[in-house]
């Protein structure tokens, strides 16, 4: 049996204080810079019950995603007719560097519904990779930690 060891893990619980609840994760091989990079997802839900989503990266900045700002947020992009809009940091391709790195929200009538880690790296030849994107569904403020 083959065991698999993530090269960012979700912080673990501390009883009591703060509950984290791993929602995705992603990693892809940049090969003009031989490294990796990998993004965590999670649930970080505090003692009084706030809760709001995190990813974290391997190699870079992630994203904090607290609730109240995001549905604001997919509430406008709702509005203006988009299916999904960027959140946090993220690493844009140009001419020079094909890669691209995104944290999106997708939303569902005004609603935020999926949160997706996209990632397109580089071949050897500085070519932009397949992308690889992992997407997992927006909590439900009501269901229980696990």
């Amino acid at each position: 049996m083959t065991t698999t060891t993530q090269l960012i893990d979700t912080p673990a619980t501390i009883p009591g204080f703060t509950n984290y609840q791993q929602l995705g994760y992603i990693e892809a091989y940049d090969a003009v810079t031989n490294g990796a990079y990998a993004f965590v997802a999670y649930k970080e839900t505090d003692s009084t019950g706030d809760w709001r989503v995190r990813i974290v990266g391997y190699q870079t900045p992630g994203a904090v995603f607290e609730p109240d700002s995001v549905r604001s947020n997919a509430r406008a992009a709702s509005a203006q007719g988009k299916t999904w809009f960027p959140w946090g940091w993220a690493f844009d391709p140009s001419e020079r560097d094909t890669r691209n790195i995104q944290f999106r929200v997708h939303v569902s009538n005004g609603d935020p519904h999926e949160i997706e880690m996209f990632v397109q790296l580089r071949t050897h030849d500085g070519s932009a990779e397949a992308p690889k994107s992992v997407r997992f569904p927006w909590p439900d403020e009501h269901s229980a930690d696990a």
